[in-house]
C-alpha cells in the first residue's frame, strides 16, 4: 500500500465533466489544463505588451515630429501602422477573455453559446494584420525608393519591379491567410490544416523585411563610407538611420524563429516581428531628425569666420556642414563645441553656397531627416 501511494503520479490524473447533454463525459488531464491557464496568460502578457508599446509610440511620434513633415507620405504610413498594431494587438487580447476562451467551450468544443459580437472581434482581429502589412510594407518600400532614387535608372525601375514582387508575394500570403481564417472562425471549426499558410505568411514578410532593410542599410553605409573617404568624419543622422536599419532585420527575425523554434514557451512570438517593425521606423527618423537639430542649434559660427570677416551673418545663418562637393580629406570639420578658433593666418577658407544640394540629403528628407543647411569649404590659394 505504501509503494503504491509512493508512484502515485497525482498531477497525471485527469478530471471529468459531461457534456450538454448530460451524458456525454469528457476527460481531460490536468496538465493540459495547466497549460491552457498558460497560453492565455503567456498570450495577454504578448499582446498587452505590443499594445502598450505601439500606443506610446504612437503618442511620441504624433507629438514631437516636426510640423513640416507630418504630411510625408512615411510619416502618415508609420502613423497607420502603429494605430493598426495597436487596434490589432487589443482584439487578438481580447480573445483570452471572451467567450471562445472559457473552460467549457474550450474543452468541450461547443461554440453554441458564443455570441455574433465574439465572431465579429475575432474576424476584425484576422482582417487588421492585413491592412498592417500593408502599411508597414509600404513605409519600407518608400525608405528603400528613396535612398535608390538618385542612382541609374535601370538600377531603379529593376530594384522597384523586384520590390513590387516582393511586396506582393508578403501581402497575397497574409490575404490567404486572412480568407481562410475567417472562414474557420464563421464555422467555428480548425485552422491547423492551414498551418502552412501561417508559415508562409511569416516567411514572406519576413523576407520583404529584410529585402526592403538590405537595400535602405546598404546605401546607408555606402554613404558613410563614401563621405569618410571625403574627410567628413562624423555624419551621426545617416549613422543612426543605418543602425537602426539592421535593428529592423535582426530583431523581427529572431521573433520570426521564435515562431517555431519555441512555439510552447512563447506563444505568437511571430506576431511581434511584424509590430517590432512598425516601432522601429518611426523612432529610427525621430532620433535621426533629433540628432541633426542638435548638431546645427550647437553649431557655432564664429569659429570658422575671422572678426575681420566680410561675409554677412544672416548669410551664414543658412549655411552649415553637409556637402560631400569639394572638402579635401585633411580638412577636420570635427569643430562643433571646440574653444579654439581657426586662425585666418593659418588657413584661409572660403565659405561658399554649395551648387546643389546632396542627393543623400534630398533622398532623406523625405522620410523626415533633413540638413537643412550646406558648406561647401575650399582651400585659399
Amino acid at each position: 500500500m505504501s509503494s503504491s501511494t509512493t508512484k502515485f503520479d497525482h498531477k497525471s490524473q485527469s478530471v471529468t465533466f459531461l457534456m450538454a447533454d448530460g451524458v456525454t463525459p469528457v476527460v481531460l488531464p490536468i496538465p493540459d489544463i495547466d497549460y491552457w491557464f498558460y497560453y492565455n496568460t503567456a498570450l495577454c502578457i504578448n499582446y498587452g505588451a505590443q499594445l502598450g508599446a505601439c500606443f506610446v509610440m504612437l503618442i511620441v511620434t504624433a507629438v514631437l515630429t516636426k510640423e513640416s513633415k507630418r504630411r510625408t507620405p512615411v510619416y502618415i504610413l508609420n502613423l497607420l501602422s502603429l494605430a493598426l498594431g495597436f487596434l490589432r494587438a487589443l482584439l487578438l487580447a481580447l480573445y483570452s477573455v471572451s467567450p471562445w476562451a472559457e473552460f467549457y467551450a474550450y474543452f468541450a468544443y461547443d461554440f453554441v453559446d458564443v455570441p455574433r459580437s465574439a465572431y465579429a472581434n475575432s474576424i476584425a482581429g484576422a482582417v487588421i494584420p492585413l491592412l498592417m502589412t500593408i502599411t508597414v510594407n509600404m513605409s519600407l518600400f518608400l525608405q528603400a525608393y528613396t535612398v535608390c532614387k538618385a542612382m541609374q535608372k535601370k538600377y531603379v525601375v529593376m530594384i522597384s519591379f523586384i520590390s513590387g514582387l516582393v511586396f506582393l508575394l508578403a501581402v497575397g500570403f497574409r490575404f490567404a491567410q486572412v480568407i481562410t481564417n475567417c472562414l474557420a472562425i464563421m464555422d467555428a471549426g480548425q485552422y491547423f490544416h492551414y498551418t502552412w499558410i501561417t508559415v508562409g505568411t511569416l516567411a514572406t514578410e519576413t523576407i520583404s523585411i529584410w529585402y526592403y532593410s538590405i537595400i535602405f542599410t546598404g546605401k546607408l553605409l555606402w554613404t558613410v563610407y563614401a563621405r569618410k573617404n571625403l574627410g567628413f568624419q562624423k555624419w551621426s543622422y545617416i549613422q543612426i538611420l543605418a543602425a537602426m536599419g539592421g535593428c529592423t532585420m535582426i530583431i523581427p527575425s529572431g521573433f520570426a524563429v521564435l515562431e517555431y523554434a519555441a512555439p510552447d514557451d512563447f506563444p505568437e512570438a511571430g506576431t511581434l516581428a511584424l509590430t517590432t517593425v512598425a516601432l522601429l521606423l518611426p523612432l529610427s527618423s525621430l532620433w535621426a531628425s533629433m540628432v541633426t537639430t542638435e548638431a546645427n542649434s550647437s553649431f557655432n559660427v564664429s569659429q570658422l569666420w575671422g572678426s575681420g570677416s566680410s561675409q554677412d551673418a544672416s548669410t551664414l545663418e543658412r549655411k552649415t556642414f553637409g556637402s560631400v562637393s569639394t572638402c579635401p580629406s585633411t580638412f577636420s570639420t570635427e569643430r562643433k563645441g571646440s574653444t579654439a578658433p581657426i586662425s585666418p593666418s593659418t588657413i584661409d577658407t572660403i565659405i561658399e553656397h554649395a551648387s546643389q544640394r546632396d542627393s543623400t540629403e534630398l533622398d532623406l528628407e523625405m522620410m523626415g531627416v533633413r540638413v537643412d543647411r550646406s558648406y561647401s569649404v575650399h582651400s585659399g590659394t
